[in-house]
């Protein structure tokens, strides 16, 4: 087995690759509005020149860098790259501009190899761990287990629950068009139009709603130019071994904790940053120098927002279920290659699920490699004119929307939705619960109907003693807690305020 997995990624193709998708990926985290999704939306039509693992390495590497190129921008320019790069500026920025950005990117470099490496441990130790137990998965713990994802992702929208909700319904309708995937027989909101008998490509889809609102919003951005701060010349840019240290503990805590929230579905590195510094600045000694510059501050964020690649991946693999947006592309990359995701991978492909951890650990090093030689030149890429980077991004869209099938109808809809999706960013609607419903909805539906047939009706589903069984209470529960909870506290409000 080891010696399979070591002649199936050790070779200097897959390595290769591996080194292009962190480069390619750093570049497109450090640049403010491009992101892990769109990175990997674009490579997919790629994915169909290459082998699996190949696709896994591209794929992976991308992940990993995105993740942390973000750190570049937020700390010279006060602007994240990224979301999950967003806390990164409130202790990264003071410190660039009091003179120690060399010492700034050199922290966020090493914390985001200490945060990712944690993560890939723990998909090693867990990944296998939960796709044995899911091997006794029926369809009801299937359609459960994808029916408490989603309401997860709905529930951690604090305040938009409601709007995370509606965009979920958006993108199960969505996956609802085309021919029944059951019956392979009944055709659902095609309008007697053949073009949608398939239904929506996923990879259109994810481009039309992350990469083209991204660039309608950068047209009216071209003209801004950002100044990056100066950065010290060395050949390695590493942290000091007292500064690591003095902060392991901070290291260990926030690694744990980003790969914790990488596991719930929608979360992502954004969540999890700010809460690992949040939650970092309350148990600190010295609370008060946040936002004036600590190191603990960038530690904290780095750390954990790199530790939710691996922990993104963990229910992706073991279980067929995305963690994050990104993970969701992904999953929608080991379709388009005929890859079984969840306890199949592991029983059908296990050469191949080994690969991918073997592989993220590779990424992870080669990408703290790629930082520490060449933070300099990324930090001059924040300096590229807008109005030459994003009208090359927009036509590779295009012409990747359009490569997969070869029809224009694909172009048509991938515009309709471009729109749709920069109505829904410009009025708060989180996307997230949008693709992940689109990409769990056929494993929604699918394993629903199958469970019907089974066992007879949902009455007779909802008495099994089941893991599916208590997952779906949990996705029907949650949302009416948290939605009484907000009533009652608007209500409160609204006493005290007329009071």
């Amino acid at each position: 087995m080891f010696a399979e997995i070591f002649s199936s990624v050790f070779r200097p193709d897959v390595l290769s690759i591996i080194l292009l998708g962190v480069v390619i990926g750093e570049v497109f985290g450090c640049v403010p509005g491009l992101n892990a999704p769109i990175a990997i939306a674009l490579a997919l039509p790629i994915t169909y020149a290459l082998n699996k693992t190949q696709s896994m390495a591209l794929i992976m590497g991308l992940y990993c860098g995105c993740c942390s190129g973000g750190m570049i921008s937020a700390i010279l320019l006060k602007i994240p790259g990224t979301a999950s790069s967003v806390a990164t500026c409130f202790d990264g920025y003071p410190m660039a501009k009091s003179g120690r950005a060399t010492e700034a990117l050199s922290i966020a470099a090493f914390s985001s190899f200490f945060g990712g490496t944690f993560s890939a441990i723990c998909l090693m130790l867990l990944a296998g761990w939960l796709a044995n137990l899911a091997i006794a998965f029926g369809p009801w713990e299937y359609f459960g287990t994808a029916f408490v994802s989603l309401s997860l992702v709905c529930f951690m929208f604090d305040k938009k629950m409601l709007k995370a909700m509606i965009a979920c319904c958006i993108g199960l309708l969505l996956k609802f068009v085309g021919v029944s995937p059951v019956d392979g027989v009944a055709m659902r909101y095609t309008f007697n139009l053949a073009a949608l008998e398939n239904g929506f490509q996923l990879i259109v889809v994810i481009i039309s709603v992350f990469a083209i609102p991204e660039m309608i919003k950068a047209m009216g951005q071209l003209n801004v130019k950002a100044t990056a701060l100066p950065t010290e010349r060395k050949l390695i840019y590493v942290p000091k071994w007292k500064s690591i240290r003095r902060n392991l503990r901070t290291l260990f805590t926030c690694s744990f904790l980003g790969t914790f929230i990488g596991i719930l579905p929608g979360m992502g590195g954004g969540a999890a940053s700010l809460i690992s510094y949040e939650q970092t600045k309350k148990t600190s000694k010295h609370p008060e120098l946040f936002g004036t510059g600590t190191e603990e501050g960038i530690y904290s964020c780095e750390s954990a927002n790199n530790a939710t690649t691996g922990g993104a991946l963990i229910p992706m693999l073991a279980l067929g279920v995305p963690g994050d947006t990104a993970t969701a592309v992904i999953l929608g990359a080991l379709m388009l290659q005929g890859i079984a995701t969840g306890p199949l991978l592991i029983q059908n492909e296990p050469t191949l699920f080994r690969a991918i951890i073997v592989i993220v650990f590779i990424a992870n090093i080669m990408m703290f490699l790629v930082q520490i030689f060449t933070i300099p030149y990324m930090a001059k890429i924040t300096k590229v004119p807008k109005h030459y980077l994003f009208p090359i991004i927009t036509m590779f869209c295009l012409a990747g929307a359009v490569s997969i099938r070869n029809n224009t109808f694909d172009l048509i809809y991938l515009i309709a939705f471009g729109i749709i999706g920069f109505i829904l960013t410009q009025n708060d609607y989180p996307i997230a619960p949008f693709i992940l419903a689109f990409v769990l909805g056929e494993t929604l539906e699918g394993n629903y109907r199958r469970a019907i047939v089974y066992y007879g009706n949902f009455s007779a589903c909802m008495q099994r003693l089941s893991i599916g069984t208590l997952f779906t209470i949990l996705a029907i529960v949650l949302p009416i807690i948290k939605g009484t909870v907000q009533f009652i506290k608007w209500r409160k409000a609204e006493k005290k305020a007329k009071a």
